[in-house]
């Protein structure tokens, strides 16, 4: 048989095993005219992601998505020990673990704060992959923070006002996430969303900060988009991970893991729009 009648047999070969891998290929041919090597490998098709286990063919972060470029700042957790720029209120409770940046929270801690002293910026976007691990069920539930709080002491940030909200719930709690901006005097724009929230379940979190706007991104998505001028602050922030207890209760087990933490700043534009809905502007009560 000659080369030229081989070649389609080859290529259907070629896709069915590819569709036996239990993986999809797109169009593109198995086999390259004449006797060139393949130049570029199918693009493989993960239909789990971004919750996939194990190593993901779809992006899971913005960053990829929106072509936010090369990380201006980066921590991967993947050597070593857990650098000495990281600071906590609770050395014993903090570690990496399995490549993860690793908070622990015991049934009495009332509140872990982590944060990097070597990142900080008035504008850019901040990006990480979190989730909240439930180690027993019996008593009450840790609320598990990923924000970024002002530069510039605690009278800055008095009972959460200035800072701006990444992602913040318990898990299993109403399977609500949510995400704000706090400016003084005390003004509130809020948003939250539906997401499977269970104990191990993995999501990604973003924010962009620019001076004319703020958007939130959850697993790739822009969420909320808000231009109003009371919502740009214009202040230098710090990304900080924080788990917190219920004054007085006993509380689960738990710790909170972060796969990654990036900071991209704003040289390159979003490859796609951010328009998206604005939030719900409100008034906070005391946070304290």
């Amino acid at each position: 048989m000659s080369l030229t009648r081989l070649r389609p047999v080859m290529s259907l070969i070629a896709g069915a095993s590819l569709v036996a891998g239990g993986v999809l290929a797109t169009s593109q041919p198995a086999v390259t005219s004449g006797s060139r090597p393949l130049t570029e490998a199918p693009r493989l098709v993960n239909h789990f992601a971004p919750g996939c286990i194990g190593y993901c063919h779809h992006p899971t972060n913005a960053a990829k998505v929106f072509r936010w470029g090369r990380e201006a700042w980066r921590q991967e957790f993947e050597d070593g020990p857990l650098s000495k720029h990281w600071h906590t209120n609770h050395p014993r409770l903090v570690t990496t673990q399995v490549g993860m940046l690793t908070i622990f929270a015991n049934p009495h801690t009332k509140r872990v704060r982590v944060r990097p002293d070597n990142q900080r910026a008035r504008y850019g976007r901040w990006e990480a992959r979190v989730r909240a691990v439930e180690m027993e069920t019996r008593h009450r539930t840790f609320r598990f923070n990923w924000e970024l709080v002002p530069v510039g002491g605690r009278k800055r940030y008095h009972c959460g006002a200035q800072s701006i909200v990444l992602a913040s719930y318990r898990p299993g709690d109403a399977k609500v996430v949510r995400g704000a901006v706090r400016t003084l005097p005390h003004r509130e724009f809020a948003f939250s969303k539906r997401l499977d929230l269970r104990s191990r379940a993995w999501h990604t979190y973003a924010v962009e900060v620019t001076p004319h706007r703020i958007s939130w991104f959850v697993d790739t998505r822009v969420i909320r988009t808000e231009r109003r001028a009371g919502a740009l602050s214009g202040l230098k922030y710090k990304p900080r991970f924080r788990i917190q207890g219920v004054h007085g209760a006993r509380m689960n087990a738990s710790r909170m893991q972060m796969d990654w933490v990036r900071y991209y700043d704003l040289h390159r534009p979003n490859a796609k729009s951010v328009d998206a809905p604005r939030m719900r502007k409100r008034s906070y009560a005391d946070a304290c």
